[in-house]
């Protein structure tokens, strides 16, 4: 029985989502610790980029492509739009629809965290090596793909 910190893991010891968990727990750490004043939500990151990079994506299209579920997504696109970092704008001809704009204060927060996102990234580069990061995201891919 393999232990991790002497602490018997039992049946986790090979459960990929156990260090998929831990993985991402730690690597969100981390990025947290990078941006510092410009702490955002867990997941939040994810919205800013793709409202940033595909203005008027609407929230169906967010859930799709964060792939996150509608209630989680409607609470942070809420919270960004009070904290001035999006604007929200209802689809003509759709009222149960709206589309999402970054703002200027969105943009200039977009601008530092995506500075400090490419020290973070690169961290996570150095500690798997160039050699193994596409065949990771290959694997990462695999497993969210539905088939």
């Amino acid at each position: 029985m393999t232990k991790n910190n002497d602490v018997a893991l039992g049946p986790l010891e090979d459960f990929i989502g156990f260090y998929l968990r831990r993985a991402y727990e730690r690597a969100f750490s981390d990025f947290s610790e990078i941006l510092g004043n410009d702490s955002l939500r867990p997941g939040n990151f994810t919205l800013l980029v793709l409202i940033h990079e595909n203005p008027g994506i609407t929230q169906v299209e967010i859930c799709r492509a964060a792939g996150r579920d509608k209630s989680g997504v409607t609470l942070s696109l809420r919270q960004m739009e009070d904290d001035g970092l999006i604007e929200r704008i209802r689809v003509e001809g759709d009222r149960r629809s709206y589309a999402s704009y970054i703002t200027p204060k969105g943009r200039e927060l977009y601008v530092r965290v995506l500075e400090k996102g490419e020290i973070h990234k690169k961290q996570l580069d150095d500690r798997i090596g160039a050699d193994k990061k596409t065949e990771m995201i290959d694997l990462l891919k695999k497993l969210i793909t539905e088939d």
